[in-house]
C-alpha cells in the first residue's frame, strides 16, 4: 500500500508520512524540499535546485551538498520516498493538490465567490508567513507572493463581511496594516470596515495616515479610488439626493443586422470593460447601443450614455473635466466639485455599488476616458473608438472587440431591410456587387441604400456602374442634403487626428498598388528606418486605418481608395521616388537566392533605400515569401509597366519565375508576361524579349499546349544569336529539350538537350549543370533507358544542392526514382520520391508535390496519395492529371 504524504507550509513547515511527521533535516536540506513541494508534479533540473537555493553565487560545493540533502530526504520520507523521483533531467516530488496546504489554500482563493467561501480559504492559514526559517530565493519570493495572496483574501473577505462580522474583521485588518502601510486596497476595506462600525473617526484618521505615509516615503497622494472612498465617508452624513435612475441610451437602429459573435461578447463579459473598436463607419455606435438595450435589465440603477466626440469634425472633443461635469450632473449630482480630482472621486463615490451601464461612445483616447471609468466592479462600461485603446487594455484588462466588416449575407440583409427585399431579389448579382464595393461597411451601404431608396428610378446596378470607378467611387458614397454622411468625410476625421509623418504615411500607402505591406516595406515606402516605420504603421493601425495580421499591414477597400486620393496631394516627384524605392528593394530582394543570381542575367539594381533587401537561405524559403508577396509584385510590375518604367516592370516579371514554376497559375502568369513582354519591347531589350518566349513557353506547356510552347522557345533562340548569350541559350534549349519530350518528340529533344549541356559544362557554373543534367535525366527516364537517367541524374543532385537549387533537386530526385523503380529497386525508388517529396512541401512546389506522391504511388504506397495528386494536378490545371485518372482507373 503506497504510503500517505502530507505537507504544510503555511504558517509552519512540516511533512507527515502516514500521518506521523518527519524530520526534514538542516535548513538547506529543508530549502530543497520545499522547492520540490512548491513545483510539485514538475521535474526541476539540478540546476535549477543549486540556483533556487543559493541563489546566483553558489559556492564550488553546492553540486555536492545538494546530493547529500537528497540522499537525506529520502531517508527522512521513508515509506514515501518513492514520491521523490529522479531521473537525467532532475527531480520530481509527486504530490496532490490536496496534499499540500499552499495549493489547498490556491484553489479555494481562485474559487472563492461567498463570504463562506473566503472563509474556508482562510483557515490554511495558521499565521500570517509561510515557510519560516527556510531559506534560498525561490522560497523567499514564494513568502512574499503567499504573503499577498493572503492578505488579498482578507480584503475580499471583509469587502463581503455581514455587520455582525465587522468587529472581527476590523481586528485582522488592523493587524495587517504595520507590515502593509501603503496597501492602499487595505486600508481602503478597513475604512468601509470602521465606517460601516460606526468608527468613522477611526476610518478618516486611517485615510490621514495613510496620506501623510504616501506622501513621507513615496512623494505621491492616495489613488484617485481611495480619494473617492475618503469623499463617500465624508459625504455620508448628507442628505441624499432624490433617486435618479438615468436611461440616456439613443433609439435602437432598426436596421440592424448580424454581429451575433460580438453581441454575445458585450451580453456576456468576462471582464467589466469592453471596448469596440474600429474604422469609422463601420458600426461601433449601433453595436453598443443595441447591446446596452438588451442589457437594460441586468443594470437595474439605470443606462448612462455619453458622445465624447472623439472624432467629430464639428465639434472638439471633450475634455475629461467636462465629460465628468456632464456625467456628473446626469446622474443627479447637486453640487459638481471645481477641481478635476475631486470630481473623479465624487463619480466614482456615486457609483459605488451601483449596478449601471456606462456606453462612453467616440473616445479619443485611453487619457481622455481614464477618469470616467467607475472604481468597482459592479458597472459595466462599453467604450467605442477608432483608436484601438492599448493603454485602457494594459492599464485596465479592458477586453478589445475589433469590429470588421459584415459577411456577405448580413450586408445582403442590410440591403434588403433599407430598400426592400423585393428590389434586391430583383436584381441578386448587382446587390451582391453592392455590397463588395461599398466593402460591406454598415455606413456605405446604409448612403448606397439611399441613394437607391429615395429615387425610383436608380437601380442597383445603376449605382453599382457609377461606383464601379474607383476614382469616384467616394464621389458617389455621399448624400448630396447632409455633408456628414459621407464615407469620405468619415475617414477624413481619422485623418485629421494624425500627425504630419503619419498622414504623410497614409499618402505614401496611397501609391502602393499591393494589397498589404510589412514594415520593410513600408520603411522603404516611406524612405525611412524599419523603426521609424513600424511606429507610423502602428499609429494608423491604432486609428484603425489599417489592419494588422500577423507581420502584414492591410487596408479595406475604401479606406485604400480614399489613401490613394490623398496620395495626389504629394508632389508627382514625391510619388515617383516612393515608387522607385519600392520597385528597386523587390528587385535587389529576388535578385538573389543564396549564391546564385536568379534573374538569368538581368540588370543587376542598385538599391535606392537604405532598408535591407529580404534574405532567403535558400530557393525554398525564397518561394515560400514569393507566395506571399507575389501579388504586390504583380501589382507593381503592372504599375511600372505603366508609369514608364519598363526595366523594373520586366526585370520583376522574369524574377518570378520560380514562384510560378512552383505554383502554376498559367493563366495568371501568361498574363503578367504580356505586361514584361510590353515592357520588354518598349525598351527595345533583346534579351528580355527572349527571356519572355522562354517562360511563355513554360506557362503554355503546363497547360498542354507543346505547340505553342515550341514555336515560343524558337523566336526566343533566333534573339540569342551572340557568344554572351550562353547562359539564356542553356535555359533555352532545355526548355526546348523538355518541351519536345512533353510533345513525345524523343529523337528531336536530345539535341538541344545535349547542346544545353555542352555550354553548361564549358561555363562550369553549377546551376546550370544541375539544369541541363536534369533535361536529360528526365528525357532518358521517361524513354525508359532508366540506367542513362540515373547516370545523368546523380551529378545533377550533386550541382543541385550545392547551387541549392530546390526546384530542381526535387525534379532530379522525382525522375532518379522513376528510374530506380523501373530496374525494380523499390525501396531506393520510394527514398527518392520520400526526399522530393519533403522538399517539394518544404519549398510550397505544389506541381512538383504532386509528382512525388504519384511516384510514390507507382512504388505501392496505394490510391489515397494517387488521389492526392489528382487534386493537386487539377487544381494547377496541369496535363499529368490525365496520367493519374489513368492510374487510378487501373486500380479498380
Amino acid at each position: 500500500m503506497t504510503a500517505t504524504l502530507r505537507v504544510e507550509g503555511l504558517g509552519s513547515f512540516r511533512a507527515m508520512v502516514d500521518g506521523a511527521e518527519v524530520d526534514l533535516g538542516p535548513p538547506k536540506q529543508r530549502a530543497v524540499f520545499a522547492v520540490l513541494a512548491l513545483c510539485a508534479g514538475t521535474t526541476v533540473s539540478r540546476g535549477q535546485l543549486v540556483d533556487r537555493i543559493w541563489g546566483e553565487s553558489p559556492p564550488t560545493t553546492a553540486a555536492g551538498s545538494l546530493h547529500t540533502y537528497l540522499s537525506g530526504l529520502r531517508r527522512a520520507l521513508g515509506a514515501a520516498q518513492g514520491r521523490l523521483d529522479s531521473s537525467r533531467a532532475g527531480y520530481c516530488l509527486r504530490l496532490g493538490r490536496d496534499e499540500f496546504d499552499v495549493t489547498v489554500a490556491e484553489d479555494r482563493a481562485r474559487a472563492a465567490d461567498s463570504i463562506e467561501a473566503y472563509e474556508k480559504a482562510l483557515e490554511p492559514w495558521r499565521t500570517g508567513t509561510a515557510f519560516p526559517g527556510v531559506p534560498g530565493p525561490f522560497v523567499a519570493q514564494s513568502r512574499d507572493r503567499l504573503a499577498g495572496l493572503r492578505l488579498q483574501v482578507l480584503i475580499e473577505h471583509a469587502e463581503r463581511a455581514r455587520p455582525g462580522m465587522l468587529p472581527e474583521v476590523v481586528d485582522r485588518l488592523l493587524a495587517e496594516v504595520p507590515a502593509n502601510p501603503f496597501d492602499e486596497r487595505l486600508r481602503g476595506a478597513l475604512m468601509t470596515a470602521l465606517h460601516r462600525t460606526g468608527r468613522t473617526a477611526d476610518a478618516l484618521a486611517q485615510y490621514d495616515d495613510l496620506r501623510r505615509g504616501l506622501a513621507a516615503e513615496l512623494g505621491i497622494s492616495p489613488s484617485p479610488t481611495t480619494q473617492g472612498l475618503h469623499a463617500e465617508i465624508l459625504a455620508d452624513d448628507q442628505p441624499p439626493p432624490a433617486k435618479l435612475r438615468p436611461a440616456q441610451l439613443p433609439h435602437d437602429n432598426d436596421a440592424f443586422v448580424g454581429r451575433a459573435e460580438e453581441l454575445l461578447t458585450l451580453l456576456t463579459p468576462r471582464r467589466r470593460i469592453v471596448m469596440i473598436v474600429g474604422v469609422g463607419g463601420i458600426g461601433k455606435t449601433t453595436l453598443a447601443i443595441r447591446a446596452g438595450h438588451m442589457l437594460r435589465d441586468s443594470h437595474p440603477d439605470g443606462q448612462v450614455y455619453i458622445n465624447l466626440r472623439g472624432f467629430d469634425p464639428s465639434h472638439s472633443a471633450l475634455t475629461p473635466d467636462a465629460a465628468l461635469h456632464q456625467l456628473l450632473t446626469s446622474i443627479g449630482a447637486r453640487h459638481v466639485p471645481s477641481g478635476r480630482e475631486e470630481r473623479v472621486a465624487l463619480w466614482r463615490s456615486m457609483l459605488a455599488d451601483k449596478r449601471m451601464l456606462l456606453v462612453l461612445d467616440n473616445a479619443a483616447s485611453t487619457d481622455q476616458i481614464e477618469d470616467l471609468l467607475p472604481g468597482g466592479s459592479t458597472c459595466f462600461v462599453i467604450v467605442t473608438s477608432r483608436n484601438r485603446l492599448s493603454g485602457l487594455a494594459v492599464r485596465h484588462s479592458a477586453h478589445r472587440v475589433p469590429l470588421g466588416a459584415l459577411s456577405d449575407d448580413e450586408s445582403l440583409s442590410l440591403l434588403s431591410t433599407l430598400i426592400g427585399a423585393d428590389r434586391v431579389g430583383a436584381e441578386p448579382e448587382s446587390a451582391r456587387r453592392l455590397t463588395a464595393l461599398c466593402d460591406r461597411s454598415p455606413f456605405a451601404l446604409q448612403i448606397a441604400a439611399e441613394q437607391v431608396a429615395s429615387t425610383a428610378s436608380t437601380g442597383i446596378d445603376d449605382l453599382v456602374r457609377q461606383l464601379a470607378d474607383v476614382q469616384h467611387r467616394l464621389d458617389t458614397l455621399q448624400l448630396a442634403d447632409d455633408v456628414l454622411y459621407s464615407v469620405r468625410g468619415v475617414l477624413s476625421w481619422s485623418f485629421a487626428a494624425l500627425g504630419e509623418d503619419a498622414a504623410r504615411a497614409f499618402r505614401l500607402l496611397g501609391v502602393f498598388p499591393g494589397p498589404s505591406v510589412t514594415r520593410l516595406t513600408a520603411a522603404t515606402l516611406f524612405g525611412t528606418t524599419v523603426e521609424q516605420a513600424a511606429l507610423l504603421l502602428d499609429r494608423l493601425d491604432t486609428l484603425s486605418l489599417l489592419e494588422q495580421v500577423d507581420d502584414r499591414y492591410t487596408m479595406h477597400d475604401l479606406v485604400r481608395a480614399y489613401a490613394a486620393e490623398l496620395a495626389g496631394e504629394l508632389t508627382s516627384a514625391e510619388r515617383g521616388d516612393a515608387l522607385a524605392r519600392v520597385l528597386s528593394w523587390y528587385r535587389v530582394s529576388l535578385g538573389t537566392v543564396g549564391d546564385r543570381q536568379v534573374g538569368r542575367g538581368a540588370p543587376t539594381e542598385q538599391p535606392r533605400t537604405d532598408v535591407p533587401p529580404a534574405v532567403f537561405a535558400g530557393q525554398s524559403e525564397a518561394l515560400r515569401w514569393c507566395g506571399i508577396e507575389w501579388q504586390n509584385i504583380t501589382a507593381l510590375a503592372r504599375r511600372a509597366g505603366r508609369g514608364g518604367q519598363h526595366d523594373a516592370a520586366w526585370h520583376l516579371t522574369l524574377l518570378l519565375f520560380d514562384y510560378f514554376y512552383a505554383a502554376g497559375r498559367p493563366l495568371e502568369w501568361l498574363e503578367l508576361l504580356r505586361v514584361g513582354m510590353r515592357a520588354a519591347e518598349t525598351a527595345g531589350n533583346r534579351v528580355a524579349r527572349a527571356m519572355m518566349f522562354n517562360h511563355r513557353s513554360v506557362a503554355h506547356s503546363r497547360l498542354g499546349q507543346n505547340d505553342t510552347a515550341v514555336e515560343q522557345l524558337r523566336l526566343g533562340l533566333e534573339l540569342l544569336d551572340r557568344p554572351e548569350d550562353w547562359q539564356h541559350r542553356i535555359s533555352l534549349l532545355g526548355n526546348l529539350a523538355s518541351t519536345l519530350r512533353e510533345a513525345k518528340e524523343y529523337d528531336a529533344a536530345r539535341g538541344p538537350a545535349r547542346e544545353a549541356l555542352e555550354l553548361a559544362r564549358r561555363e562550369g557554373i553549377d546551376y546550370y549543370l544541375a539544369a541541363t543534367y536534369d533535361v536529360l535525366c528526365e528525357l532518358n527516364a521517361e524513354t525508359g533507358r532508366w540506367a542513362e537517367a540515373i547516370e545523368d541524374g546523380l551529378p545533377g543532385l550533386e550541382y543541385a544542392r550545392k547551387s541549392r537549387s530546390q526546384l530542381v533537386e526535387a525534379n532530379l530526385l522525382i525522375n532518379i526514382g522513376l528510374a530506380r523503380h523501373g530496374l525494380g529497386r523499390q525501396e531506393e525508388a520510394e527514398k527518392a520520391f520520400t526526399d522530393a517529396l519533403r522538399i517539394s512541401t518544404d519549398a510550397g512546389d505544389r506541381y512538383h508535390e504532386g509528382l512525388a506522391l504519384f511516384g510514390l504511388a507507382k512504388v505501392g504506397a496505394g490510391a489515397d496519395l494517387a488521389r492526392r495528386a489528382l487534386a493537386l494536378f487539377q487544381e494547377l490545371d496541369a496535363e499529368e492529371a490525365g496520367e493519374v485518372r489513368k492510374f487510378l482507373a487501373a486500380l479498380t
